[in-house]
């Protein structure tokens, strides 16, 4: 009975090994089939034992045909470019070819169906993530980490799989961003891929800045782009009131200001063409998926590009303004931080940059500078910090090291650069939220004049829209704190976010879209980076899908 028991685990564990090792020759086998094709998985292992606990039965191939999961999928597979996506990265051609192909070799005739089910799902998983979140690096961008929505992992992909099988293509579309602005973009990105082929406009280039009622030899070809009839030719050159109106629209739906004066800014605008304004909407579509859908009840967004902020309170605008931000050679980063209050009356501490390149040079030219301005200046020292004569420095011929031992403190005041009201937002770059002591600056078309700080138009109202998520808070409290003109800060029982966004194309007023200036480059970094991940060798990304249509699989 032993002897036959012993006999019977031999032959089972013998039936075992041999089990084992014709899966692996099968894995091996499909492992070469893959490199032929030249493709590559996203996780061949967790495929594979998402695809085994189907004992056999394949997920999207019917009878050597594409069932209607799969044509579904692979419709949503096709029309990726819609996103800004390039559907060569799901293995498109090579699904198509291999469900079109009547001479495979024999190695993969055996192979044909689990090869077709590794790379559908494959496809499946990186089309899931693309639209999940970031696809490049953090470090790629400088942008800090926790602040972006991050791709979902592929067992988190293949976890979806299992749940909206059924309906993918569905589950799929609602995968995406649903916000308006994400789907507004989409529509326009179609819209410009069908106009793609129409023949661009000459450029126009003008002399000198151009006004209402004055001449211009480039006035032809200048009403010619807004599809205006020609005028009698005593009058051909000259800058009329229709044209003039038209301008005016077209500034107003690129962020400009609408004036109907022709400066370089109306003119770069003028001369983009249709490809620059596709690349414009593709690396907002990307980034547009970097962000959290899913919103507090109170919230805070400034976006960069536009040199606008808008607070918002259950789903509602309810102030709107303009502000200052960074200029280019001191950019304003892009995070998101958590506001915990609103301090009155703060005296300024000069940032390090500021105090290095503009304030010590105007020392070295008056030492008297600080005073007029109402500055204070403390060195360290063993004792602490001691209050000194700025003329008791030589400013000239400090490094900068000791330049760091000086803090530089203007006190509350009308002649403070922080105003009257300064945000409490904690974050790793000391950029804030605050009032400014020059409002002029707000009816600038190009905003983009800080130090990196964010000035608002109307701060007392964002410092009113803060506080009072506070029970109890009045607004009268705001102007009694004034009054007094001491530094006081208040804070919030519950944190609120801020959002500082760099999204050069945005919506208008009326919905429509405004493409705005890639103010510090980020636009041309960031689709450097999606051509290096994508393969653009164009931006027809649909025309790689002509001729082959998913209803022939």
């Amino acid at each position: 009975m032993r002897g036959k028991l012993v006999n019977n685990n031999r032959a089972l564990l013998i039936w075992f090994l041999c089990l084992g090792i014709f899966f692996l020759q099968c894995s091996q086998a499909m492992a070469h089939d893959l490199q032929d094709l030249q493709v590559s998985l996203s996780d061949e292992e967790a495929i594979s034992a998402f695809l085994a606990e189907r004992d056999g039965e394949p997920l999207w191939v019917k009878r050597k045909k594409l069932n209607s999961e799969a044509q579904d999928l692979m419709t949503v597979l096709q029309q990726s470019w819609m996103n800004g996506l390039n559907p060569k990265n799901y293995h498109i051609d090579e699904i198509i070819d291999l469900i079109g192909s009547e001479d495979m070799t024999s190695r993969a005739k055996g192979n044909h169906t689990q090869i077709l089910e590794m790379l559908i799902t494959d496809a499946y998983i990186r089309y899931r993530r693309d639209i999940s979140g970031m696809r490049i690096s953090l470090e790629d961008m400088n942008l800090r980490q926790g602040d972006w929505k991050q791709r979902i992992s592929v067992d988190e992909a293949l976890l979806d799989l299992k749940e909206h099988y059924k309906n993918i293509a569905e589950f799929l579309l609602e995968s995406e961003p649903q916000g308006r602005t994400y789907q507004t973009l989409k529509t326009e990105l179609v819209r410009l891929y069908e106009k793609a082929g129409n023949k661009d406009i000459r450029p126009i280039y003008f002399d000198k800045i151009l006004h209402p009622g004055r001449e211009d030899d480039a006035i032809p070809i200048l009403r010619s782009h807004f599809n205006l009839p020609p005028m009698p030719e005593d009058e051909k050159l000259t800058y009329d009131p229709k044209l003039v109106e038209a301008v005016k629209n077209f500034q107003k739906g690129n962020g400009l200001r609408s004036d109907g004066i022709i400066g370089k800014r109306t003119e770069s605008a003028l001369n983009k063409i249709r490809g620059e304004n596709i690349r414009q909407i593709i690396v907002n579509l990307e980034r547009l998926r970097w962000i959290e859908e899913k919103k507090p009840k109170s919230f805070i967004v400034v976006n960069l590009p536009s040199a606008m902020l808008w607070a918002i309170e259950n789903g509602r605008v309810i102030h709107e303004m303009p502000v200052i931000i960074g200029r280019k050679d001191r950019p304003t980063e892009s995070f998101v931080a958590q506001i915990n209050g609103v301090r009155f009356n703060p005296k300024w501490t000069v940032p390090s940059t500021i105090k290095k390149e503009d304030i010590v040079p105007e020392l070295v030219e008056n030492n008297s500078y600080l005073v007029d301005k109402g500055m204070e200046i403390f060195q360290k020292s063993e004792d602490g910090d001691i209050t000194i004569d700025p003329s008791s420095v030589d400013w000239s011929n400090l490094s900068p090291e000791e330049l760091g031992n000086y803090t530089m403190v203007q006190t509350s005041g009308d002649h403070n650069p922080l105003g009257r009201i300064r945000v409490l937002m904690p974050n790793e770059y000391n950029i804030y939220l605050h009032d400014t002591n020059h409002p002029g600056l707000f009816s600038r078309s190009n905003r983009a004049q800080s130090s990196g700080c964010i000035r608002m138009m109307y701060p007392e109202k964002v410092a009113d829209f803060i506080m009072k998520q506070n029970k109890g808070w009045r607004s009268e409290d705001m102007i009694d704190i004034l009054k007094a003109g001491e530094a006081t800060d208040k804070f919030i029982q519950d944190t609120i976010p801020v959002f500082l966004l760099y999204n050069t194309v945005w919506l208008g007023d009326k919905n429509q879209i405004i493409y705005g200036m890639d103010i510090y480059d980020h636009d041309k970094k960031l689709w450097q980076l999606l051509e290096k991940l994508d393969g653009f060798s164009n931006l027809h990304h649909n025309e790689i899908i002509a001729e082959k249509s998913v209803n022939k699989l």
